[in-house]
C-alpha cells in the first residue's frame, strides 16, 4: 500500500508541476495535433498511391501520430526528474519513509497519462477529420493500452540518460539525434513500399513501425494476434531492458 500511496502522490505533484507550467502542457498537446493536419493535408496525395480500403493518407498517417504523442512526452518526464536532482528535491525526498521505488513509478505514470491524453485529442480530432475507426470503443481502448506500453519502454531510455548524466541539455540532443530516424525509417508516416531497400530493413526492426502497424490496424479493423503478439513482445523486451537500466542508475543515485 505504501508503494501505491506514494506513487500516487508523486503523480499528483506531477501532474500539478506540468499544470502550473501551461506553455510546457499545450506545446506537447497540440505538436502531435500540429502534425496530423499539417501532414494530412501537405502530403493527401500520398492517398492516390495507397489501397483503396486504407482510408486515404489521413487514415494511414493517424496511427503514426497517435505513437509520436508517446515519444514527445517521453524526454520530459526526464528532464522534470532531472530537475528534481540537480534542485535537490530528490535529496530531500530520500530522507523521508518515501518508498523508493514509487518515485521511479510515479514519474513513468505521470509520463504514460500525459501520452495518452495526447493520444485521446489527436483521435478525436482525427475522428472530427473523418477517420474511421473500425474496431469501436474496445479498439480504442487498446491503442490508448498499446500507447501506454510504448511510452514506458521509451521513457526508461531517457530517464537512465538524465540520471546517468544529470543534464537537462542532453536529454534534448539525445531526443531530437534519435527521434528522426525513430519516425521517418518507420512505417508511421509512410508506406514501406515507398522507401529504400536499406530503409525497409531498419524498419522492419523499429519499434516504432511494430507500434504503428497495431494502431494502424485497429483503426482499419484487420488486426491479427501474430502482429499483436509480435508488437507486444519487443515492445516489452525494451521496457525490461530500458527499466532496469533507468534502475541500475537510479540506485546508483539512492545508494
Amino acid at each position: 500500500m505504501t508503494l501505491l500511496y506514494d506513487s500516487q502522490s508523486l503523480v499528483g505533484r506531477y501532474v500539478t508541476k506540468l499544470i502550473r507550467n501551461p506553455t510546457l502542457l499545450g506545446t506537447n498537446l497540440a505538436t502531435p495535433l500540429l502534425f496530423l493536419l499539417l501532414f494530412s493535408q501537405l502530403l493527401t496525395k500520398f492517398g492516390e498511391f495507397l489501397p483503396a480500403a486504407s482510408g486515404g493518407y489521413l487514415s494511414f498517417l493517424t496511427p503514426g501520430v497517435i505513437i509520436f504523442s508517446a515519444m514527445i512526452a517521453a524526454p520530459q518526464g526526464a528532464v522534470s526528474l532531472v530537475n528534481d536532482l540537480n534542485s535537490g528535491f530528490l535529496s530531500k525526498m530520500l530522507l523521508t519513509q518515501a518508498n523508493r521505488s514509487a518515485i521511479l513509478l510515479g514519474r513513468l505514470v505521470t509520463d504514460m497519462l500525459v501520452a495518452v491524453l495526447e493520444s485521446i485529442l489527436t483521435i478525436l480530432l482525427a475522428f472530427a477529420m473523418g477517420v474511421q475507426f473500425s474496431a469501436g470503443l474496445p479498439g480504442i481502448l487498446l491503442i490508448l493500452l498499446t500507447v501506454a506500453f510504448f511510452e514506458f519502454a521509451l521513457s526508461g531510455i531517457f530517464l537512465a540518460i538524465g540520471i546517468r548524466t544529470r543534464k537537462t541539455e542532453t536529454i534534448s540532443a539525445v531526443s531530437g539525434v534519435l527521434f528522426f530516424p525513430l519516425i521517418f525509417i518507420s512505417s508511421a508516416m509512410f508506406p514501406l513500399s515507398f522507401f529504400p531497400s536499406w530503409a525497409q530493413t531498419i524498419s522492419n526492426y523499429n519499434p516504432v513501425s511494430y507500434a504503428s502497424d497495431v494502431i494502424r490496424n485497429l483503426v482499419s479493423g484487420g488486426l491479427t494476434m501474430a502482429t499483436l503478439a509480435s508488437a507486444y513482445g519487443l515492445i516489452g523486451f525494451l521496457a525490461v531492458a530500458t527499466f532496469a537500466a533507468t534502475l541500475y542508475q537510479f540506485r546508483k543515485v539512492v545508494s
